[in-house]
């Protein structure tokens, strides 16, 4: 398996599933393009060797690219679940999440901080491996982070949530700083507005940081602490409920397993 075979399975997948609601109707254009050009870019390139800033850039740029095409499938959030969702949260954190809002400021900003990186933290993974010499595993590296991250896009048409921070009125700690209104710029202005179960953060952030440690061990323990750091901070400032992280996490080793 490679990248370029996750990539083009994802957005097959995607276009096929707009076919199947007549919610899904208005997505259907979009995806059939973007499905479209998938199949033309591989016929034409295939699985051709990229200049190694082209290894890097390329698959991140589709991995944004299926974030955002996976948004295109929501349609309205399901109360139901967010409810059950909620509810685990309640049980298992209300301590946690209390303590939290009123913590040391040093303390959100360093979880704040940490969510912020994932987006620096997947092509940092690729940029490490072909700087330390390992540039043979990078096509590896990308087909393990494409494989999570698609993964917990690609229920986004089936599981319909938005994150707790928009539900919670009380989610924002008493006193907010510059890195946590940036990450709220960025979520607001460049998200998708749903929530993904499992949660693509926990999952990217954790397959970067397998696939890094399988070729460079100690280099990867430092990638594990940063996501670990990210997978507690998409709970602790409501960016993701519990089980998303948790089933993200999951997902990653799977993914990285399996690759």
């Amino acid at each position: 398996m490679h990248w370029q075979g996750v990539a083009l399975g994802y957005v097959s997948c995607l276009a096929v599933v707009s076919l199947t609601r007549r919610e899904f109707a208005r997505a259907r254009l979009p995806l059939s393009i973007a499905a479209a050009v998938a199949w033309g870019a591989f016929a034409i390139g295939g699985r051709a060797r990229l200049p190694p800033a082209l290894d890097v850039a390329i698959p991140a740029l589709i991995l944004l690219g299926g974030y955002w095409l996976s948004g295109l499938l929501f349609v309205r959030p399901e109360a139901r679940i967010e409810r059950w969702l909620q509810s685990v949260d309640d049980a298992a954190l209300r301590r946690v999440l209390v303590w939290y809002r009123h913590a040391p400021r040093f303390v959100t900003e360093y979880f704040e901080l940490s969510y912020l990186l994932v987006y620096l933290a997947v092509p940092a993974g690729a940029t490490t491996l072909a700087l330390a010499g390992h540039a043979d595993q990078v096509g590896r590296f990308w087909t393990v982070v494409l494989l999570a991250e698609f993964a917990c896009y690609g229920m986004l048409p089936w599981i319909q949530t938005r994150p707790p921070r928009v539900l919670e009125a009380s989610s924002a700690p008493p006193q907010t700083h510059a890195v946590w209104h940036l990450n709220h710029r960025l979520v607001d202005r460049a998200s998708i507005q749903a929530n993904t179960i499992p949660s693509g953060h926990a999952a990217g952030a954790l397959a970067t940081a397998l696939a890094v440690g399988s070729s460079m061990p100690m280099t990867g323990a430092v990638f594990v602490m940063l996501a670990l750091s990210i997978a507690a901070a998409t709970v602790l400032g409501r960016y993701h409920y519990l089980v998303d992280t948790v089933l993200g996490v999951l997902v990653a080793i799977v993914a990285w397993t399996l690759i």
